[in-house]
Protein backbone atom coordinates (compact mmCIF):
# COMPACT_ATOMS: atom_id res chain seq x y z
CA UNK A 1 0.00 0.00 0.00
CA UNK A 2 1.49 3.61 -0.59
CA UNK A 3 1.89 5.70 1.92
CA UNK A 4 -0.90 8.30 1.20
CA UNK A 5 -3.06 5.76 -0.32
CA UNK A 6 -6.92 6.13 1.57
CA UNK A 7 -7.76 3.33 3.50
CA UNK A 8 -11.85 3.79 4.21
CA UNK A 9 -12.03 2.99 8.04
CA UNK A 10 -14.17 0.01 9.47
CA UNK A 11 -17.94 1.67 9.91
CA UNK A 12 -18.68 -0.71 12.49
CA UNK A 13 -16.24 0.99 14.50
CA UNK A 14 -18.95 4.05 14.64
CA UNK A 15 -21.26 1.68 15.64
CA UNK A 16 -19.46 0.24 18.68
CA UNK A 17 -18.42 3.89 19.77
CA UNK A 18 -22.08 4.36 20.27
CA UNK A 19 -23.15 1.89 22.33
CA UNK A 20 -20.39 2.41 24.22
CA UNK A 21 -21.85 6.37 24.02
CA UNK A 22 -25.00 5.57 24.99
CA UNK A 23 -24.33 3.13 27.89
CA UNK A 24 -23.19 6.02 29.44
CA UNK A 25 -26.87 7.68 29.21
CA UNK A 26 -28.46 4.59 30.22
CA UNK A 27 -28.02 2.53 32.71
CA UNK A 28 -29.19 -0.26 33.09
CA UNK A 29 -29.63 -1.28 29.88
CA UNK A 30 -29.23 -3.63 27.03
CA UNK A 31 -27.54 -2.06 23.76
CA UNK A 32 -27.06 -3.64 20.60
CA UNK A 33 -26.88 -2.96 16.88
CA UNK A 34 -26.17 -4.37 13.43
CA UNK A 35 -25.10 -2.79 10.02
CA UNK A 36 -27.87 -3.04 7.40
CA UNK A 37 -26.77 -4.72 4.01
CA UNK A 38 -29.60 -4.63 1.18
CA UNK A 39 -32.79 -5.05 2.88
CA UNK A 40 -31.26 -7.20 5.98
CA UNK A 41 -30.24 -6.40 9.03
CA UNK A 42 -26.89 -7.95 10.61
CA UNK A 43 -26.69 -7.54 14.64
CA UNK A 44 -23.55 -7.83 15.76
CA UNK A 45 -22.65 -5.56 18.48
CA UNK A 46 -23.50 -6.51 21.85
CA UNK A 47 -23.56 -4.58 25.74
CA UNK A 48 -25.19 -5.32 28.27
CA UNK A 49 -26.50 -8.74 27.01
CA UNK A 50 -26.56 -11.70 29.22
CA UNK A 51 -27.41 -14.58 26.32
CA UNK A 52 -26.17 -15.41 22.83
CA UNK A 53 -29.75 -15.49 21.50
CA UNK A 54 -29.69 -11.99 19.62
CA UNK A 55 -25.79 -12.73 18.52
CA UNK A 56 -25.55 -12.89 14.62
CA UNK A 57 -29.31 -12.37 14.03
CA UNK A 58 -30.38 -11.37 10.62
CA UNK A 59 -33.57 -9.28 10.66
CA UNK A 60 -35.60 -9.15 7.06
CA UNK A 61 -36.99 -5.81 6.27
CA UNK A 62 -40.37 -5.45 8.03
CA UNK A 63 -39.62 -8.49 10.68
CA UNK A 64 -39.68 -7.44 14.00
CA UNK A 65 -38.81 -4.19 15.74
CA UNK A 66 -35.56 -3.42 13.73
CA UNK A 67 -36.77 -4.74 10.23
CA UNK A 68 -40.19 -2.46 10.78
CA UNK A 69 -37.49 0.64 11.38
CA UNK A 70 -35.32 -0.39 8.59
CA UNK A 71 -38.53 -0.68 6.08
CA UNK A 72 -40.20 2.63 7.16
CA UNK A 73 -36.91 4.32 7.96
CA UNK A 74 -38.42 6.05 10.81
CA UNK A 75 -37.05 4.83 14.51
CA UNK A 76 -39.53 3.02 16.87
CA UNK A 77 -40.30 2.37 20.47
CA UNK A 78 -42.67 -0.52 22.22
CA UNK A 79 -43.34 -0.24 25.57
CA UNK A 80 -44.58 -4.29 25.81
CA UNK A 81 -42.34 -5.79 22.80
CA UNK A 82 -43.82 -9.07 23.41
CA UNK A 83 -47.61 -7.76 23.61
CA UNK A 84 -47.10 -5.27 21.04
CA UNK A 85 -49.42 -4.88 17.94
CA UNK A 86 -46.91 -2.82 16.33
CA UNK A 87 -44.31 -5.44 14.74
CA UNK A 88 -44.55 -9.31 14.06
CA UNK A 89 -42.55 -11.92 16.57
CA UNK A 90 -40.51 -13.65 14.87
CA UNK A 91 -37.88 -12.99 17.10
CA UNK A 92 -39.94 -13.03 20.71
CA UNK A 93 -37.87 -16.27 22.08
CA UNK A 94 -34.43 -14.40 21.79
CA UNK A 95 -36.25 -11.52 23.15
CA UNK A 96 -37.80 -13.44 26.06
CA UNK A 97 -34.34 -15.03 26.63
CA UNK A 98 -33.09 -11.95 27.22
CA UNK A 99 -35.35 -10.77 29.67
CA UNK A 100 -36.01 -7.50 27.66
CA UNK A 101 -39.24 -5.79 28.08
CA UNK A 102 -39.65 -2.71 26.41
CA UNK A 103 -37.29 -1.71 23.12
CA UNK A 104 -36.65 0.94 21.15
CA UNK A 105 -34.76 0.89 18.11
CA UNK A 106 -33.33 4.16 15.58
CA UNK A 107 -32.25 3.27 12.09
CA UNK A 108 -28.97 5.40 10.73
CA UNK A 109 -29.52 6.88 7.71
CA UNK A 110 -27.71 8.15 5.17
CA UNK A 111 -28.97 9.84 2.16
CA UNK A 112 -32.36 8.15 3.20
CA UNK A 113 -31.06 4.93 3.20
CA UNK A 114 -30.64 3.05 6.56
CA UNK A 115 -26.87 2.23 7.09
CA UNK A 116 -27.34 0.69 10.70
CA UNK A 117 -29.78 0.31 13.58
CA UNK A 118 -29.18 0.73 17.26
CA UNK A 119 -31.14 -0.65 19.81
CA UNK A 120 -31.55 0.69 23.50
CA UNK A 121 -33.38 -2.39 26.01
CA UNK A 122 -34.54 -2.43 29.40
CA UNK A 123 -35.37 -5.02 31.63
CA UNK A 124 -37.00 -2.94 34.10
CA UNK A 125 -41.05 -2.77 34.68
CA UNK A 126 -40.99 1.05 33.61
CA UNK A 127 -40.91 1.23 29.74
CA UNK A 128 -38.14 3.05 28.24
CA UNK A 129 -39.68 6.79 27.16
CA UNK A 130 -39.04 9.16 24.58
CA UNK A 131 -35.51 10.11 26.29
CA UNK A 132 -34.04 6.99 25.70
CA UNK A 133 -34.91 6.74 21.74
CA UNK A 134 -34.26 10.59 21.81
CA UNK A 135 -30.54 10.16 23.02
CA UNK A 136 -30.61 7.17 20.29
CA UNK A 137 -31.23 9.62 17.68
CA UNK A 138 -28.94 12.04 18.59
CA UNK A 139 -26.34 9.44 18.40
CA UNK A 140 -27.79 8.12 15.15
CA UNK A 141 -27.45 11.59 13.56
CA UNK A 142 -23.81 11.59 14.75
CA UNK A 143 -23.03 8.57 13.10
CA UNK A 144 -24.52 9.59 9.75
CA UNK A 145 -23.10 12.45 9.64
CA UNK A 146 -19.48 10.98 9.50
CA UNK A 147 -20.75 8.04 7.00
CA UNK A 148 -21.42 11.23 4.73
CA UNK A 149 -18.51 12.48 4.88
CA UNK A 150 -16.67 8.61 4.86
CA UNK A 151 -18.93 7.98 1.19
CA UNK A 152 -17.76 11.59 -0.18
CA UNK A 153 -14.40 10.98 0.63
CA UNK A 154 -14.54 7.48 -1.26
CA UNK A 155 -16.33 9.60 -4.18
CA UNK A 156 -13.63 11.81 -4.56
CA UNK A 157 -10.78 9.42 -4.00
CA UNK A 158 -12.37 7.58 -7.08
CA UNK A 159 -12.42 10.69 -9.42
CA UNK A 160 -9.10 10.95 -8.11
CA UNK A 161 -7.95 7.64 -9.57
CA UNK A 162 -9.79 7.93 -12.34
CA UNK A 163 -7.86 10.91 -13.50
CA UNK A 164 -4.79 9.18 -12.65
CA UNK A 165 -5.87 6.61 -15.09
CA UNK A 166 -6.12 8.75 -17.75
CA UNK A 167 -3.09 10.89 -18.30
CA UNK A 168 -3.97 11.65 -21.46
CA UNK A 169 -6.67 14.57 -19.96
CA UNK A 170 -4.01 16.02 -18.06
CA UNK A 171 -4.28 19.49 -20.27
CA UNK A 172 -7.84 19.37 -20.41
CA UNK A 173 -9.19 22.30 -18.38
CA UNK A 174 -12.57 20.75 -17.32
CA UNK A 175 -10.57 17.76 -15.48
CA UNK A 176 -8.02 20.54 -13.87
CA UNK A 177 -10.95 22.38 -12.75
CA UNK A 178 -12.28 18.62 -11.58
CA UNK A 179 -8.83 17.98 -9.83
CA UNK A 180 -8.80 21.41 -7.98
CA UNK A 181 -12.24 21.13 -6.74
CA UNK A 182 -11.40 17.35 -5.11
CA UNK A 183 -8.12 18.93 -3.83
CA UNK A 184 -10.19 21.56 -2.11
CA UNK A 185 -12.85 19.01 -0.68
CA UNK A 186 -10.71 16.82 1.02
CA UNK A 187 -8.83 19.81 2.81
CA UNK A 188 -12.08 20.66 3.64
CA UNK A 189 -13.26 17.46 4.92
CA UNK A 190 -9.76 16.44 6.25
CA UNK A 191 -10.12 20.04 8.83
CA UNK A 192 -13.47 18.55 10.07
CA UNK A 193 -13.22 15.11 10.47
CA UNK A 194 -12.87 13.35 14.33
CA UNK A 195 -10.65 10.50 13.59
CA UNK A 196 -7.13 12.15 13.46
CA UNK A 197 -5.48 8.65 11.06
CA UNK A 198 -8.30 9.30 8.85
CA UNK A 199 -7.62 13.13 8.55
CA UNK A 200 -4.18 12.07 8.48
CA UNK A 201 -4.98 10.30 5.02
CA UNK A 202 -6.81 13.19 3.31
CA UNK A 203 -4.11 15.31 3.98
CA UNK A 204 -1.73 12.46 2.42
CA UNK A 205 -4.29 12.35 -1.00
CA UNK A 206 -4.61 16.15 -1.41
CA UNK A 207 -1.01 16.39 -1.04
CA UNK A 208 -0.43 14.16 -3.93
CA UNK A 209 -3.20 16.19 -6.24
CA UNK A 210 -1.05 19.26 -5.65
CA UNK A 211 2.05 19.09 -8.74
CA UNK A 212 5.85 19.35 -7.54
CA UNK A 213 7.12 22.70 -7.99
CA UNK A 214 8.76 23.44 -11.60
CA UNK A 215 12.25 21.89 -11.34
CA UNK A 216 11.39 19.47 -8.65
CA UNK A 217 12.76 22.25 -6.42
CA UNK A 218 11.58 21.90 -2.68
CA UNK A 219 9.14 25.06 -2.47
CA UNK A 220 11.12 28.27 -0.31
CA UNK A 221 7.31 28.97 1.03
CA UNK A 222 6.35 26.89 4.38
CA UNK A 223 2.21 27.45 4.51
CA UNK A 224 0.94 26.50 7.51
CA UNK A 225 -2.08 23.76 7.32
CA UNK A 226 -5.16 26.30 7.59
CA UNK A 227 -3.30 28.59 5.22
CA UNK A 228 -3.51 26.23 2.88
CA UNK A 229 -6.70 25.20 3.55
CA UNK A 230 -7.80 28.86 2.75
CA UNK A 231 -6.07 29.27 -0.25
CA UNK A 232 -7.66 26.40 -1.36
CA UNK A 233 -11.08 27.37 -1.01
CA UNK A 234 -10.21 31.29 -2.50
CA UNK A 235 -8.50 29.39 -5.70
CA UNK A 236 -12.24 28.04 -6.22
CA UNK A 237 -13.62 31.64 -5.97
CA UNK A 238 -15.17 31.16 -2.64
CA UNK A 239 -15.72 34.22 -0.53
CA UNK A 240 -14.45 34.70 3.41
CA UNK A 241 -18.46 33.83 4.22
CA UNK A 242 -18.32 30.47 2.05
CA UNK A 243 -14.67 29.42 2.82
CA UNK A 244 -15.80 29.99 6.59
CA UNK A 245 -18.51 27.65 6.19
CA UNK A 246 -16.61 25.05 4.02
CA UNK A 247 -14.30 25.08 7.16
CA UNK A 248 -16.30 25.64 10.24
CA UNK A 249 -14.44 28.92 10.74
CA UNK A 250 -14.97 32.77 11.36
CA UNK A 251 -14.66 34.87 8.00
CA UNK A 252 -12.89 37.15 10.49
CA UNK A 253 -10.35 34.37 10.64
CA UNK A 254 -10.43 33.32 6.83
CA UNK A 255 -9.07 37.03 6.67
CA UNK A 256 -6.57 36.46 8.74
CA UNK A 257 -5.06 33.23 7.36
CA UNK A 258 -5.51 34.69 3.87
CA UNK A 259 -3.10 37.47 4.90
CA UNK A 260 -0.55 35.35 6.42
CA UNK A 261 -0.41 33.37 3.38
CA UNK A 262 -0.12 36.48 1.32
CA UNK A 263 2.64 37.53 3.67
CA UNK A 264 5.00 34.44 3.46
CA UNK A 265 4.47 34.31 -0.80
CA UNK A 266 5.26 37.73 -0.83
CA UNK A 267 1.99 38.98 -2.74
CA UNK A 268 -0.89 41.63 -2.48
CA UNK A 269 -3.87 40.07 -3.20
CA UNK A 270 -5.48 36.81 -3.52
CA UNK A 271 -5.21 36.22 -7.40
CA UNK A 272 -1.45 36.58 -7.08
CA UNK A 273 -1.55 34.25 -3.87
CA UNK A 274 -3.30 31.51 -6.23
CA UNK A 275 -0.98 32.20 -8.71
CA UNK A 276 2.09 31.77 -6.45
CA UNK A 277 0.68 29.02 -4.70
CA UNK A 278 0.06 26.97 -7.70
CA UNK A 279 3.86 27.74 -9.12
CA UNK A 280 5.02 26.39 -5.97
CA UNK A 281 3.01 23.11 -6.00
CA UNK A 282 1.50 24.04 -3.37
CA UNK A 283 -1.73 24.06 -4.88
CA UNK A 284 -2.90 21.72 -8.18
Amino acid sequence: MQPNEYCRPDDRGLLRAAIRELAQQFRPAVLFGGMVSGKNLQLSDFLGTKTAALRNVSVPSGTGLGGRVVGRRQPCLVSDYIGSDRITHEYDGAVTNEGIRSLTAVPVLVQGEPRSVLYVGSREGIPLGERAMNGAMAVAAAIASELRIRDEVDRRVSVMNHVHAEPALAYDLNWLDEVRQAHAELRSLASIVKDVQLAQQLDGIGARLAPSPAGNMESPVRLAPRELDVLAQIALGCSYAETADRLSLKPVTVKSYLQNAMAKLSVHNRLEAVSAARRLGLLP
